[in-house]
Order: structure tokens, then C-alpha cells, then sequence
């Protein structure tokens, strides 16, 4: 894979992971934080057919036509689901971390002229590491890499495309004056 094409995964998904970390930091903030911290363009929109909060588990499902929208990132699935691990912090108050973000069924992230499709994506926070499984591809333009299993390691500025056995990685990349 060449680095030119690397870097636009890379770029991608890093974009999903500031995301996933930017949904879930106003998400388990109070409405008055939000209101008085964030700015309309910071604003994070989900839009599903249900919603379903279980602080027990610590879980908040989104199923349904689910469209994610931060700026120009949009992100549709048919089910979004955040895990997150609750702890008391010194003053009593509840603090909620971001665990891991799974996304399924029809999964298609957009962000200008960037786009990535598979079945199902996990965002990882503690290892800071996004998977793309089944059918996994990611267009840049042009540009394209597909393979059964797309591995980014957001810190460590690398990714894995893995084939499924049966269809090998496949990688197109256009020379600038193309």
C-alpha cells in the first residue's frame, strides 16, 4: 500500500475517532455544559428510529436508519452502540469513559470527497485503534483500498488491510497528473 494511500485511511478514520471521542464528551455532559461550552458548529447529531440509555450497563443504543453528523462527517448505519465504564470520582460524581463505540449494518461514513464502507466498525478507545470489518473499503477520491479487514492504529499513524482468504487486498491508487 503506498503511503499517499495509507495517509487517507489514516486521515479518515482518525477523523472518526475525534468523532466518536467528541460525541461521547458532550453526550454525557449536562445540558447546561453543552449549552454554555459548545458552539452550533461543534454540535454533534444523531438521528435514529429509537434511542435506549442503560447506565446499569453502560450502554446508549442508537438502531434504526442512525445518521451521525459532526461538520462535514456523516456517519449512517443501522445501529450505533456506545459502551462506557462508569467510576466515582473523589467528590462523589459519577464520570463516565468512552470503553468502546461498535457501528453496524450498512455502515458509510462520508467526509467530503472521503468515504469508507463495510458492515461493522469498532472504535477502540483504551488502545485508540479502529476496525472496519466485512467488505471493508475506503475511497479517497479516486483512490481506493478494499480487503475483509481494515485495522487502523490512530497513535501509531499505521493501518492492516487483511484479506478474507478468499479476495485478496485490492488497492487502486491514481498518480497525481491522472
Amino acid at each position: 500500500m503506498s503511503v499517499r494511500n495509507s495517509l487517507f485511511n489514516i486521515s479518515l478514520l482518525t477523523i472518526l475517532s475525534l468523532f466518536c471521542i467528541g460525541y461521547w464528551a458532550i453526550s454525557v455532559q449536562s445540558e447546561e455544559t453543552v449549552k454554555s461550552k459548545s458552539k452550533p458548529s461543534q454540535a454533534i447529531r444523531i438521528t435514529s428510529d429509537k434511542m435506549e440509555a442503560n447506565d446499569e450497563k453502560g450502554t446508549v443504543v442508537f438502531s434504526g436508519n442512525v445518521v451521525a453528523k459532526k461538520g462535514n462527517l456523516t456517519i449512517y448505519s443501522d445501529r450505533l452502540e456506545v459502551f462506557y465504564i462508569q467510576k466515582k470520582t473523589a467528590d462523589n460524581k459519577k464520570r463516565r469513559s468512552l470503553k468502546k463505540i461498535v457501528v453496524r449494518g450498512h455502515v458509510k461514513i462520508v467526509q467530503g470527497r472521503r468515504k469508507a464502507t463495510a458492515n461493522e466498525a469498532i472504535y477502540y478507545k483504551p488502545q485508540e485503534k479502529i476496525v472496519l470489518l466485512k467488505n471493508a473499503q475506503v475511497w479517497d477520491g479516486q483512490n481506493s483500498i478494499k480487503g475483509e479487514k481494515i485495522v487502523l492504529y490512530v497513535n501509531e499513524n499505521r493501518s492492516v488491510v487483511e484479506s478474507s482468504g478468499k479476495e485478496r487486498v485490492e488497492a487502486v491508487v491514481y498518480s497525481e497528473g491522472d
